[in-house]
């Protein structure tokens, strides 16, 4: 005979003095997603801001880099929207493949010598191509403080009159622009922090601005959500389970938090400033030993305040930070009621 579950939700003790500021986040933002084979690198920033003349991502110290892909090897894709100022549409798609070039490939004015490696994206803007290299090399010197390798790559003014040489094609200015490569990347355990320094182009002219160079961070880390539980009344069947959610050492407030009862999601809690939810049950119906599990899922947030406390570099201000997004569960616990 078919057993049903039925549980009826009695409290729900959340307090959300703490909200995730995903939305407030700074003009110019970087953004970086690990998963287990594969790494996402965004950089984006806002139709009024002067197109980037020169981009270094810096990957932190703990990264393994694989180099071994033979040119022609196609590694990963890139996609984006632009600002085409010539037919003034205000966001165009972008898209490319990311190939593996020779060593020794350089954009003009961008970098020279032979590189670690040597990425070009093939991007269709518009109708037309445009091959953006990226140069990929170890840090030495002082620039090891801000990782142990970067990438490097320099776009073409936007905003400059039509016969100037190098202009973007059609005027297109970057508005953001996501680099997804695949078994390339090998992150250390524990938290990261990707630094990018970005200098611009000077407004309406085809000379970088050094002194509107700002830098943006992205921290990556795994976060948890834990669960334990507590049987309140036994004669009446009243359960609390509780936990907390964190990430890098630090609580999530105001995280939405789901309990699967027997692998299917049925309550929700909200956490509070200090990370911690809890959610109160009553059994009713034939007792039985049932599996609770919580599971959360946490969107990209905005971390400015703390992550740009200190700036990497003198005279350079830290615009924005982000935290990386992830999905967590806990684990399983039976208890019959």
């Amino acid at each position: 005979m078919k057993t049903i579950l039925r549980l009826v939700l009695v409290v729900v003790a959340a307090t959300t003095a703490l909200v995730l500021a995903g939305n407030a986040f700074a003009t110019q933002k970087l953004s970086v997603r690990q998963d287990p084979t594969s790494l996402a690198i965004k950089v984006s920033q806002a139709q009024s801001d002067p197109q980037p003349a020169k981009v270094t991502v810096y990957v932190p110290s703990g990264y393994t880099l694989n180099t071994s892909q033979a040119p022609g090897t196609k590694i990963g894709t890139a996609t984006g929207n632009s600002f085409v100022r010539d037919s003034n549409i205000a966001l165009l798609p972008l898209a490319g493949d990311i190939v593996v070039a020779t060593p020794d490939t350089n954009a003009t004015g961008c970098a020279t010598g032979t590189h670690l490696a040597v990425w070009t994206v093939d991007l269709q803007v518009g109708g037309q191509s445009q091959k953006l290299p990226v140069h990929i090399d170890a840090t030495a010197g002082s620039e090891t403080a801000l990782g142990a390798y970067k990438l490097v790559f320099c776009l073409p003014p936007a905003d400059v009159p039509k016969d100037t040489p190098g202009r973007s094609p059609n005027g297109a200015q970057l508005l953001d622009a996501t680099f997804k490569v695949d078994s390339v990347f090998t992150a250390p355990a524990g938290q990261r922090i990707w630094k990018a320094i970005t200098t611009p182009w000077t407004p309406g002219l085809p000379v970088p601005n050094p002194t509107a160079t700002l830098e943006t961070r992205a921290f990556v880390s795994s976060g948890t959500v834990s669960l334990a539980s507590k049987v309140l009344s036994a004669a009446k069947r009243i359960v609390k389970f509780s936990g907390e959610v964190m990430q890098s050492g630090s609580a999530l407030g105001g995280t939405q938090v789901n309990l699967l009862i027997n692998d299917m999601a049925r309550f929700r809690a909200r956490t509070n400033a200090r990370g911690g939810y809890s959610v109160t049950l009553k059994k009713t119906g034939r007792k039985s030993v049932t599996t609770f599990q919580a599971r959360v899922t946490v969107a990209e947030r905005d971390i400015t305040a703390s992550g740009c406390a200190s700036p990497s570099l003198p005279g350079v201000a830290c615009v924005s930070a982000t935290g990386s997004p992830f999905t967590a569960v806990s684990r399983k616990i039976k208890v019959r009621i």
